[in-house]
Protein backbone atom coordinates (compact mmCIF):
# COMPACT_ATOMS: atom_id res chain seq x y z
CA UNK A 1 0.00 0.00 0.00
CA UNK A 2 1.38 3.59 -0.62
CA UNK A 3 1.96 6.09 1.96
CA UNK A 4 1.22 3.86 4.53
CA UNK A 5 3.32 3.49 7.58
CA UNK A 6 1.96 0.94 10.29
CA UNK A 7 3.60 -0.88 12.71
CA UNK A 8 1.99 -4.54 12.81
CA UNK A 9 2.41 -7.29 15.38
CA UNK A 10 2.07 -10.31 14.17
CA UNK A 11 0.91 -12.84 16.90
CA UNK A 12 1.04 -16.86 16.27
CA UNK A 13 -1.40 -18.32 19.18
CA UNK A 14 -1.52 -21.97 20.50
CA UNK A 15 -4.89 -22.71 18.34
CA UNK A 16 -6.25 -25.01 15.84
CA UNK A 17 -7.98 -22.80 14.01
CA UNK A 18 -6.01 -20.10 13.66
CA UNK A 19 -2.43 -20.02 12.26
CA UNK A 20 -1.86 -15.87 12.91
CA UNK A 21 -3.10 -12.54 14.15
CA UNK A 22 -2.07 -9.26 12.97
CA UNK A 23 -2.85 -6.10 15.09
CA UNK A 24 -1.91 -2.78 13.56
CA UNK A 25 -0.51 -0.81 16.64
CA UNK A 26 -1.96 2.67 17.13
CA UNK A 27 0.72 5.54 15.96
CA UNK A 28 1.12 7.20 19.48
CA UNK A 29 2.03 3.09 21.07
CA UNK A 30 5.37 3.30 18.67
CA UNK A 31 7.03 4.89 21.86
CA UNK A 32 5.56 1.69 24.11
CA UNK A 33 8.71 -0.96 25.39
CA UNK A 34 8.19 -4.10 23.51
CA UNK A 35 7.12 -6.38 26.42
CA UNK A 36 4.28 -4.22 27.17
CA UNK A 37 3.05 -4.89 23.70
CA UNK A 38 3.52 -8.19 23.77
CA UNK A 39 1.70 -8.45 27.15
CA UNK A 40 -1.15 -6.43 25.49
CA UNK A 41 -1.41 -8.46 22.38
CA UNK A 42 -1.08 -11.64 24.85
CA UNK A 43 -3.97 -10.09 26.89
CA UNK A 44 -6.02 -9.44 23.96
CA UNK A 45 -5.86 -12.55 22.27
CA UNK A 46 -7.12 -14.53 25.61
CA UNK A 47 -9.84 -12.32 26.27
CA UNK A 48 -11.20 -13.05 22.98
CA UNK A 49 -10.39 -16.86 23.55
CA UNK A 50 -12.10 -16.33 26.72
CA UNK A 51 -14.85 -14.11 25.74
CA UNK A 52 -14.54 -11.54 27.22
CA UNK A 53 -15.13 -8.97 24.35
CA UNK A 54 -16.05 -5.81 26.09
CA UNK A 55 -18.60 -4.11 24.60
CA UNK A 56 -20.90 -6.78 23.56
CA UNK A 57 -24.33 -7.13 24.24
CA UNK A 58 -25.47 -10.34 26.28
CA UNK A 59 -26.93 -12.78 23.85
CA UNK A 60 -30.79 -12.39 26.19
CA UNK A 61 -30.33 -8.81 26.45
CA UNK A 62 -32.31 -7.75 23.09
CA UNK A 63 -35.28 -10.12 23.42
CA UNK A 64 -35.69 -8.40 27.23
CA UNK A 65 -35.73 -5.03 25.47
CA UNK A 66 -37.77 -6.09 22.81
CA UNK A 67 -40.50 -7.58 25.39
CA UNK A 68 -40.16 -4.17 27.72
CA UNK A 69 -40.58 -1.76 24.39
CA UNK A 70 -43.78 -3.90 23.22
CA UNK A 71 -45.36 -4.27 26.95
CA UNK A 72 -44.86 -0.14 27.05
CA UNK A 73 -46.45 0.31 24.02
CA UNK A 74 -49.29 -1.38 24.61
CA UNK A 75 -49.09 0.02 28.03
CA UNK A 76 -49.04 4.06 26.05
CA UNK A 77 -51.85 2.90 23.74
CA UNK A 78 -54.07 1.69 26.19
CA UNK A 79 -53.71 4.83 28.38
CA UNK A 80 -54.87 6.82 25.06
CA UNK A 81 -57.48 5.33 24.37
CA UNK A 82 -58.66 5.69 27.50
CA UNK A 83 -58.08 8.76 27.96
CA UNK A 84 -59.68 10.23 24.90
CA UNK A 85 -62.75 7.92 25.77
CA UNK A 86 -62.35 5.37 22.78
CA UNK A 87 -62.67 2.84 25.67
CA UNK A 88 -65.78 3.09 27.93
Amino acid sequence: MRGVNRLVLEVRPENEYFEKALLFLKPDSNDLPQNKISGNAEKLLNDIKAGNNTGKREKGEPIVLLLAGIAAGSSLSWLLFLFTGLIN
